[in-house]
């Protein structure tokens, strides 16, 4: 993806923001999901629980084949 390590973006929904701006969460997680999708990625892979809920919320509404998984579900699949 472009926006990479110090130039990376938020999934959207961290620090309340996708309480408080909710068009601009959704925006900033479909910019997000393009992204990975340019790269031919088929999954993205987060700690983070809002990030999880943003991306999947968005990968549904867009009909994006995109996977989103919790690094402790990768952890489990890998085993």
């Amino acid at each position: 993806m472009d926006r990479i390590k110090e130039y990376a973006w938020c999934c959207g929904a961290g620090g309340g923001v996708g309480e408080s701006n909710p068009g601009f969460a959704e925006w900033t997680a479909a910019e997000r999901i393009e992204e990975a999708e340019s790269t031919g990625a088929q999954a993205l892979v987060t700690a983070c629980p809002w990030c999880e809920s943003i991306f999947n919320q968005t990968i549904k509404a867009t009909g994006s084949s995109l996977r989103v998984y919790d690094v402790v579900e990768l952890l489990e699949e890998s085993i």
